[in-house]
């Protein structure tokens, strides 16, 4: 195995075979290859609260002979393996003092959206955009930067007047919000790595109580594909050691007017009152939220 990349990419082909908890053990490999590397079995099964004979399976689905071989060529992998600082820190000593490194990265960004665009597949949104009218609530979900993707998901849904809620992380978990929700109402997930197990938990959930999911992720082969109505793949190379999101945000404006223009009497009518609460209080809505 070359990297740490691919190493991961042989989880997440295996991922759909695997029981319930060796998904929970290969979540937290992903999330945490590190812990998993240099951590004892014993710590391991106690922290994800499973058998030691669970991680010894999964360690043979993946190829290998038990945990000890998993552990050890992991280990070789990531004392080699630059951290995502330290690549962004070479990546920047590379560059010269005169590099346009405001032309790459725009370009880059401009890149990921047009190959994000074109891959759009029409039938399928179209079908997501009847999932969404046809719902009486929305709800987004999403993790770590996700979450605030999943934020303005809602936001730009409840200006066309969409009964829409991001779900929140705190005491509650997302599959203990999902049980709230009706079998008429939709998700909007959005996964990006390191792929959250309690976002592929919440979609598990969903699935198993027929509510309709749409999902915005990196890749087909990502946890919560398999539990998706329609998936949207966005690209999100980037330079930088950090997940880019303009191509997710626009798939997100292209959803948001998609279902503007596909429910047009609602998002009018939407509009109309928020014209009228601008005229009556005397200022811009607008400029007030994004202050």
């Amino acid at each position: 195995m070359a990297d740490l990349v691919r190493y991961k990419q042989l989880i997440i082909e295996k991922f759909n075979d695997l029981t319930k908890n060796q998904k929970k053990i290969a979540q937290y490999f992903i999330d945490h290859p590190e812990e998993f590397a240099f951590s004892s079995i014993d710590s391991i099964a106690k922290e994800l609260n499973v058998g030691k004979s669970t991680i010894v399976r999964l360690a043979k689905v993946l190829g290998y002979d038990g945990f000890l071989e998993l552990k050890s060529e992991l280990s070789n992998i990531l004392r080699d393996d630059l951290s995502q600082t330290k690549k962004f820190t070479d990546t920047l000593k590379n560059l010269s003092p005169r590099t346009d490194f405001i032309s790459i990265i725009s370009n880059n960004e401009i890149s990921n959206i047009q190959s994000t665009v074109q891959k759009i597949d029409k039938d399928m949104f179209n079908k997501a955009v009847q999932i969404f009218i046809a719902a009486p609530n929305i709800y987004t979900i999403g993790s770590g930067l996700a979450s605030f993707l999943s934020e303005i998901a809602a936001y730009y849904f409840n200006r066309l007047n969409m009964k829409t809620r991001a779900f929140t992380h705190g005491s509650v978990n997302f599959e203990e919000q999902i049980i709230s929700l009706k079998r008429n109402d939709a998700i909007l997930i959005i996964s990006l790595p390191p792929y959250s197990y309690s976002t592929t938990i919440a979609a598990e959930a969903a699935r198993y109580r027929g509510i309709k999911i749409v999902s915005i992720t990196d890749q087909l082969t990502s946890p919560v594909s398999q539990y998706s109505d329609v998936v949207f793949v966005a690209d999100t190379n980037n330079i930088v050691f950090v997940n880019t999101v303009s191509s997710i945000l626009s798939l997100i404006y292209v959803l948001t007017t998609g279902i503007g223009l596909s429910d047009r009497t609602t998002s009018l009518t939407s509009l109309s009152l928020l014209e009228k609460v601008e005229s009556e209080y005397g200022f811009d809505i607008h400029s007030e939220f994004f202050k």
